[in-house]
This record gives structure tokens, sequence and C-alpha cells, in this order.
């Protein structure tokens, strides 16, 4: 059973994916693109603060009959928080770009955020069998033909964790800096929760590819990245994953309730000892050793995992 407020903002964001899925469909016609949503409602976590970061993908040569007005249209009438502005969502985005500019000068930040959102915390909006399409010949790119049955995959787990650390430091160069964009405290608390799930759920899906061949690695890997990260976790480690949620849960209870919310938002880089902030951030902590002991638990000494995640 899953804690109250994990619980909640799943049937939320179900039924609001529900509500923009038939809107959609009712407006837009063809299948030569698709339109998905990532972060909170991608997640399945999302709550009347969260925003909607949404874009449509299609092939380069299909560029101009992406429906930009049509979408913005529907879509920022069924949510209170748009976009930001500049960022790497509301945007077209190109099949080749997404799936082959992995790596070298070309794989600006954006592509790489796109890209692996669009892996790890993606949800459809339109044309389901589209996105799917494009997911697979993504999760291809990973896995070769080349890559052994003893071996995990292998691109897939360096990708991510090049993610997860191009974010972090991101954020204390942006901290530095004082980027004043977004409030700095929930920015935080989301790179110690959020974004954590989010690099933990893309580790342990490579981690789960040990064993078969090429075709049943893109099999599984496509089987469990289709799943929200809490249900990734949950498929994987069943009743043993239930520490680690409930600490989750009182993340997402927090940042929902706009009184706190409204509070963390006014701590800055300076304020590092409110006691609000501090206690989330060593539920943080807690948090990371529940990931761990799950890891170590499951997966031996002996598993690849452990030497793809340190060498």
């Amino acid at each position: 059973m899953l804690p109250d407020t994990i619980a909640s903002n799943q049937a939320y964001t179900a039924a609001r994916l529900d509500e923009m899925r038939s809107a959609l469909a009712n407006q837009l016609h063809g299948s030569a693109f698709c339109v998905v949503v990532t972060g909170s409602f991608g997640r399945h976590e999302a709550s009347e603060q969260s925003d909607l970061d949404y874009f449509i993908i299609g092939r380069e040569v299909d560029r101009d009959l992406a429906p930009h007005r049509d979408v913005s249209e529907i879509l920022g009438s069924m949510v209170t928080k748009k976009a930001a502005v500049n960022g790497p969502f509301s945007s077209y985005v190109p099949a080749e770009e997404l799936v082959n500019r992995i790596g070298l000068d070309g794989d600006t930040n954006s592509i790489t955020t796109r890209r692996l959102l669009f892996l790890l915390e993606c949800e459809w909006l339109y044309n389901e069998v589209g996105k799917r399409a494009f997911f697979d010949e993504l999760i291809a790119n990973y896995v070769t033909e080349t890559v052994t049955r003893e071996s995990i995959a292998r691109f897939l787990v360096n990708d991510v964790i090049r993610y997860y650390r191009t974010i972090s430091v991101d954020f204390e160069i942006k901290t530095r800096e004082g980027d004043a964009s977004k409030a700095w405290a929930p920015r935080r608390l989301k790179l110690v929760f959020s974004r954590k799930m989010l690099y933990f759920g893309g580790i342990i899906a490579a981690a789960e590819t040990a064993g078969r061949d090429y075709v049943g690695k893109r099999a599984k890997l496509s089987e469990l990245l289709q799943l929200p990260p809490i249900t990734r976790v949950q498929t994987v480690f069943g009743n043993k994953s239930l520490p680690a949620l409930e600490l989750y849960d009182r993340f997402l209870r927090e940042l929902s309730d706009p009184d706190v919310r409204k509070r963390l938002e006014k701590v800055g880089p300076n304020d590092r000892s409110d006691a609000e902030l501090r206690s989330l951030l060593d539920a943080g902590k807690q948090f990371s050793r529940e990931l761990i002991k799950l890891m170590n638990d499951r997966y031996g000494p002996d598993h690849p995992i452990h030497e793809a995640l340190l060498m």
C-alpha cells in the first residue's frame, strides 16, 4: 500500500492526464508527431502546485506540421503553472536530435535534458503509438547488437550518471551566481529527492538488464522505463521499497502544501540552517541511505552495476 500523498498525487495525475489526452485527441489529427509531458506529471506526482513541462516530438521533415498554437492553447487552459519561458520545454524536438545526438559537442544541456527526461519520466499526451516508437528507437541506440549477455546497459548508465552530475554541478554554479529565476530551497529539495529518484530509477532499470541478450535488455528497459519512477522502484523491490517511499512521501506532502511551499520559497542559500529546510534535508540523507540499502540487498557484490557506477 502506497503512502497517502503518493497515492493522492498519482490519482490526481491520472485524472488530469486523461483530461489532457481527451482534449488533445478531440482537436489534433495525424500521426507525424506526438505530444509528451515530463516533470511531476511524467512522474505521476503532480499536484495543484505543479507546472506542465511538455514538448512535441516529430521528424525534422515534419516540423512545419507541428500544431504549436493548438497544443499551447489547449494545455495552457488546463493548468495554472506554465513551462519556463526559454526553457527546454513547450517546443518542437526533432526525433533525430532526441534519439541520435548522444555525446560530443552537439549534445547540449537542453538536448540532454529532453532526452533523459523523455527516457526516465515521460508520459504521452497525444499519439501513444508514436511516442512508443521514438522511445524504443532511443533504447535501441543505448543497447546495440554488440552488447553482451554478461554486461548491463552500460551506455545508458553512463548517460544517466552524466545527466545527474551535470544538474548537480549546474545547481551549484547557479547558486554561486545568484540565479533568482526559481526559488532556491525548493530546487535544492528537488535535487535531493525527485532528481535522485529519477537517477535511481534509471540505474536500477539498467541493472535489471544483466544476464540478458541485447533483445532481452531492450525489452526489459522498455518495460521498466515506461513506468513512473515510483512504480518502477516498487516493481523491482516490492514492499522493501516502503521505507524509502515514506521519506519521499514526506517531500511530496511538504512541497504540495501551499503554506509550506511559500515559506520555503523565501529561504535562500544563506539560510541553510532554516529549521524546516534542515529537517527535510536530513530526511533526504536518510532517503539516500534507504536507496543504497535497496541496491545492496538486491544486487550482490559481483553484480556489474557496482563496477559500472564506480569505473
